[in-house]
């Protein structure tokens, strides 16, 4: 039985990224110091060798380009899960700061919120929900880790790690964002459905 004090050692599953997507353009680092590796090492292995012009060289070279050439690529190409995780940043960040024109946009029109603390269907109803609370119960949120998991080209879900500053308690919890987009090429993610995975000190979050 999962604890609603202490934060759960794992969350429901999402489907994994491609080893391509991950490790050329989401982490880029990697890969190319690896390159860069094994120029050094071929170099270093035939340093006195014969074939250190004809194979050495070339070969350190292709490496080195290799290198260069992903971690531009990489540098420059925003994935779709790291797209979904500044939408999810800026999704919580419309909400501590009661940001109702963003968070509206960051909606599909029957949006629905489910959870113990309220429960709303429809982009308008959540907006008015998130945003007309009491004076500093949240006065800020700061998000930590965020999952991302798509299934589809057009759908996708986030978990979401926030700590909030104010007078609510409690102040750590998860939650769970499905979204959405009209095709494949668009960055305009969309919310569709939001409720909360674990919150601290409350049993069955959501609704």
């Amino acid at each position: 039985m999962q604890s609603n004090i202490t934060e759960p050692s794992s969350l429901p599953q999402l489907p994994p990224p491609g080893f391509i997507e991950h490790w050329v353009f989401e982490q880029p680092m990697l890969p190319a110091v690896v390159l860069v590796f094994i120029a050094l090492s071929t170099l270093f292995t035939l340093r006195n060798s014969t074939h250190l012009n004809r194979i050495g060289i070339p070969v350190a070279l292709i490496a080195v380009l290799g290198a260069i050439g992903i971690y531009l690529l990489g540098s420059i190409t925003i994935t779709d899960r790291e797209m979904l995780r500044l939408r999810s940043h800026d999704l919580v960040q419309s909400v501590a700061g009661g940001d109702q024109t963003t968070l509206r946009s960051m909606l599909s029109n029957d949006a629905r919120l489910a959870s113990i603390f309220a429960s709303a269907q429809g982009a308008d109803r959540i907006v008015t929900l998130a945003t007309t609370r009491n004076t500093g119960i949240v006065r800020s949120a700061k998000v930590g880790k965020v999952n991302t998991g798509l299934f589809g080209p057009q759908v996708a879900t986030t978990q979401i790690r926030v700590r909030t500053q104010g007078d609510m308690f409690p102040t750590l919890s998860w939650w769970r964002i499905d979204w959405t987009r009209a095709d494949e090429t668009s960055d305009n993610w969309v919310v569709t459905h939001i409720e909360p995975i674990w919150v601290q000190g409350i049993s069955n979050p959501s609704d």
